[in-house]
């Protein structure tokens, strides 16, 4: 009977989901390995409900056996217990009756610890999820976030393949400003017991704007071929300290106490901040969409942005495809800003190949109005073009400030290959 009327529920759900948060910025909570009933869950969820967001995102590892509990019971320890008020049809419990939001806006991702020590059942059991509850995505206003289970998707290649086809085309479809995939086992990641490579997906090529992850217990941005992967595993469990070597990509780190992620979305920007339960800002990054970028001319303003102005691509033989790209600039960077440009080719659905070249400018901390960036990529591309073709050009600009915080451009277009 319970998952009859979840059936009728979950079209609700969705349905809210997406339209409730659209009218105007969005803010979402993203919170790490919450899984156990301790005084760091309730810090953490408290600080949570201090920012009254409209949605939360839990980044797996929602239970661990330490809480105690059996069934769908184990769940009400450690999620129901904290964030009753963002839920609605969940299964009952004595910390949370069902959920007591007027729709759901919470949406878990599956980790290891869902498996091990929940049992899967347990969790399809107790949240009312769209999809088939493991690997999902949900619109939550301006931010479309897609879901993933690594850990099954590790364990099985079927299963791999099947998520990686989902995923790449639901990214694809997506009409979102900003689209955001969560993942609990981090492709990029310092930890010791990491990186996952089998999680490193095209994702960048396939339009994702940012990476979210949990399973190490402590707070990390990486930055690989122009995409912020984060790794956000504080939100409940024991902080682990962080490596003494950070790993290659490695932006930023804090493993002081526990915290959370709260991003904030308009249809012209993200802000990913991570807070550490003091209430302190420890990082953050903002990703701003083309058209929120300012006229180069203007000049003076506090942020660095940049935007791209020319593409083409050039066939140089049998050797290479060169895209020059014209960067405009504006804004201001104390000692300084870095431009990295990454170019990804596709024809007809397919990735050709991508590059990355990356410039300094403006050492004096006085940007120039605009700035050269070329980027060569190698003769399997260069084989597969011909004269007089279009292509689509995907590019990710990032300035980065020196002593200050990351704004990434992401421009698509079409191209005429020459």
């Amino acid at each position: 009977m319970r998952r009859s009327l979840r059936t009728g529920a979950l079209a609700a759900v969705a349905a809210l989901a997406v339209a409730a948060p659209a009218l105007g910025t969005s803010d979402i909570a993203v919170v790490g390995d919450p899984g156990v009933d301790t005084a760091s869950t309730a810090a953490v969820a408290s600080l949570v409900a201090g920012w009254s967001p409209d949605h939360v995102v839990l980044l797996g590892d929602n239970y661990y056996s330490s809480a105690g509990g059996s069934g769908t019971g184990k769940y009400d320890r450690t999620v129901g217990r904290y964030y009753c008020a963002f839920m609605t049809g969940v299964a009952s419990g004595p910390n949370c009756a069902g959920g007591t939001a007027v729709w759901n806006r919470l949406w878990p991702i599956v980790g290891n610890h869902e498996y091990s020590d929940a049992g899967i059942s347990n969790y399809l059991g107790y949240f009312s999820l769209p999809g088939n509850e493991r690997y999902y995505d949900v619109r939550l206003g301006s931010v479309h976030v897609f879901m993933l289970d690594s850990d099954e998707a590790m364990r099985s290649p079927a299963e791999m393949a099947a998520q990686e086809q989902w995923l790449q085309g639901a990214l694809a479809a997506s009409d979102a400003p900003f689209r955001v995939v969560a993942v609990h086992h981090p492709p990029y990641t310092s930890s010791v017991r990491g990186p996952y490579a089998a999680m490193r997906w095209p994702y960048r090529e396939w339009g994702a704007d940012l990476v979210l992850n949990g399973h190490d217990h402590y707070y990390e941005r990486l930055e690989v071929d122009s995409l912020p992967y984060v790794v956000n595993g504080a939100g409940g469990q024991s902080v682990t300290p962080f490596p003494d070597t950070p790993g290659a990509g490695s932006r930023a780190h804090y493993s002081g106490s526990n915290g959370a992620m709260r991003l904030t979305a308009t249809d012209s920007s993200l802000t990913a901040a991570f807070v550490s339960v003091d209430g302190v800002t420890r990082d953050s990054l903002t990703i701003t969409r083309p058209s929120a970028v300012p006229d180069p001319e203007v000049g003076g303003a506090p942020a660095v942005a940049a935007r791209l102005t020319r593409r083409r691509v050039v066939i140089r033989g049998s050797t290479g495809v060169s895209v020059p790209l014209r960067v405009a600039l504006a804004g201001t960077a104390p000692g300084g800003v870095t431009v990295r440009a990454a170019v990804m080719l596709s024809r007809s659905g397919t990735a050709l190949g991508h590059g990355v070249a990356t410039v300094r400018v403006g050492a004096d901390g006085v940007l120039p109005a605009r700035a050269s960036v070329r980027v060569t990529l190698g003769p399997s591309v260069a084989r597969a073009l011909q004269r007089g073709q279009r292509v689509v050009v995907e590019t990710v600009i990032t300035a980065t400030p020196t002593g200050g915080s990351a704004t990434t451009t992401r421009a698509t277009g079409t191209a005429l290959v020459r």
